[in-house]
């Protein structure tokens, strides 16, 4: 019972992140480049304080879920998943932390275009991560919950 709910709030939290980090890659970052100068700093200001306030309760809970869903899950494939997920979702955390972060800084006192093209680009490998956990954890949920109801 405790495995089901950690793993279905594991499951809401990183797929919310998945439509976010699709929604980033597609539609708001390269939407930056439109923002007139005067405008820019005051806008990426907001979307930073803005997105903080969603983005961050998903991270956590999906941080906190995917630390304990690998010690909780019991046959050994469903682990390596949990586990591959885990690492995955660090690699999004490094990116996050040391590429992103420091350039959203850098865009909160001007609009510069090599700066902004680097968080586009750099941005499509927390994108990848993304969707290949979405896929992990896609499977585990079939695997896990199909047989229980058909």
């Amino acid at each position: 019972m405790v495995w089901a709910l950690v793993f279905v709030a594991h499951f809401g939290a990183a797929f919310a992140m998945i439509g976010i980090m699709w929604f980033v890659q597609i539609a708001y970052y390269p939407n930056l480049a439109c923002i007139g100068p005067v405008e820019f700093v005051r806008y990426q200001r907001e979307h930073v304080r803005r997105v903080t306030a969603v983005a961050w309760t998903m991270l956590i809970i999906e941080l906190a879920t995917a630390l304990i869903l690998p010690v909780l899950a019991v046959p050994w494939a469903m682990r390596a998943a949990l586990l591959v997920n885990l690492g995955l979702l660090l690699v999004t955390w490094r990116s996050t932390w040391f590429v992103q972060v420091p350039l959203h800084k850098i865009l909160e006192h001007g609009f510069h275009a090599d700066v902004h093209d680097r968080l586009v680009r750099t941005n499509w490998l927390r994108t990848i991560c993304y969707s290949v956990r979405g896929a992990i954890l896609l499977g585990a949920m079939i695997y896990e919950f199909a047989g229980r109801i058909i």
